[in-house]
């Protein structure tokens, strides 16, 4: 993409002599072009291997599209054209849009192409490594189901209603795991989840294991579209597990109404979530750093994993505010050429 035609036959011809028998091409001048030619490749079934776009655009500049396109093709080869001022925006598609280069005008065609060429082998090695991962997630998520199944049947089996709670509790905690695999093995990209989708599968089944006839509670989750990593997503996982069931558990035992209020924002790369029940409380004496209750220990084990900073009410109701900053917001460093 660029808005000079002389470049752009340029490209054009450098282009074709040395990948025209593998790949087709499009050529574009303006970033909103682009994306419309993108949306419909994608719409007719084709796979985008490489994006190269200049910097100095009219209207859209290179890096924003860039950032655009890493939305829409997270796993496309992103290369940004630029002179030598427009370094800082460069800077920006690294952090923001995965840049694989950028090539300072006027380019050199053999570097050019040396690069176009490792760009379209890395797409290749990287797509066959997701494969593999998502591989591994699907079998990790199908083994902890079998598991999962296996103490259900255990349950089953057990007559004491207190073991019956433990082990439910335990599957409980192994869903919130599975659904984490699960939810990756249908991302198209590997290396977050949205916890928006992951906290709407989740929830809603852990609430379903408590309820009865007798005892229903209001749900209501107010979440935005958040990204975050396996490894903090984990711990959100089994910390929203040990608060449902908590609430189930023990907050509403004199109430005929429940409620339970979820939370997600995303502010300044942190993450805020609130979570509110209208139960009862804590007993008095207990407090929730100081608490001998199994699920709460967990919370703040979670807490702690998560480096969060978190602040509780516990009189009258159980109220916990946290907010942490979000792993895959922290600045990176690439070595460019």
């Amino acid at each position: 993409m660029d808005d000079e035609e002389m470049i752009l036959n340029s490209l054009n011809k450098q282009l074709l002599r040395r990948f025209g028998d593998q790949f087709d091409f499009e050529f574009c001048e303006s970033a909103e072009e682009g994306l419309e030619v993108m949306e419909q490749l994608r719409f007719d079934g084709h796979t985008i291997v490489m994006v190269i776009s200049d910097q100095i655009m009219p209207g859209m500049a290179g890096d924003k599209f860039l950032i655009k396109v890493h939305e829409l093709c997270p796993r496309s080869i992103k290369i940004l054209l630029t002179g030598q001022a427009a370094i800082e925006s460069a800077i920006s598609a690294i952090n923001k849009a995965d840049l694989y280069r950028y090539i300072t005008k006027p380019w050199d065609e053999n570097d050019f192409l040396m690069t176009v060429e490792r760009g379209i082998q890395q797409y290749f090695l990287q797509n066959e490594k997701i494969v593999l991962l998502a591989e591994v997630h699907h079998r990790v998520k199908n083994n902890l189901a079998i598991i999962s199944g296996l103490l259900q049947l255990q349950s089953a089996a057990v007559e004491d209603k207190d073991a019956k709670v433990y082990l439910e509790q335990s599957v409980n905690r192994i869903l919130s795991i599975a659904k984490i695999h699960e939810l990756i093995y249908e991302s198209e990209d590997l290396s977050f989840v949205n916890v928006k989708e992951y906290l709407e599968r989740l929830i809603p089944a852990i609430v379903r294991t408590f309820s009865s006839d007798e005892k229903q509670v209001d749900l209501k989750l107010d979440l935005e579209d958040v990204r975050l990593g396996v490894n903090q997503l984990v711990p959100i996982g089994l910390l929203f597990n040990e608060l449902i069931t908590n609430s189930m558990k023990h907050a509403f035992k004199d109430k005929e109404d429940g409620k339970i209020t979820i939370s997600l924002r995303s502010e300044n790369s942190h993450v805020k979530f609130s979570y509110h029940d209208n139960g009862s409380g804590f007993a008095e004496g207990h407090t929730f750093e100081n608490t001998r209750n199994l699920g709460i220990t967990l919370i703040n084990l979670q807490l702690k994993q998560l480096e969060a900073e978190y602040t509780t009410d516990v009189d009258g109701k159980f109220s916990l505010e946290f907010s942490f900053l979000n792993s895959l917001t922290k600045s990176r460093t690439f070595r460019v050429k």
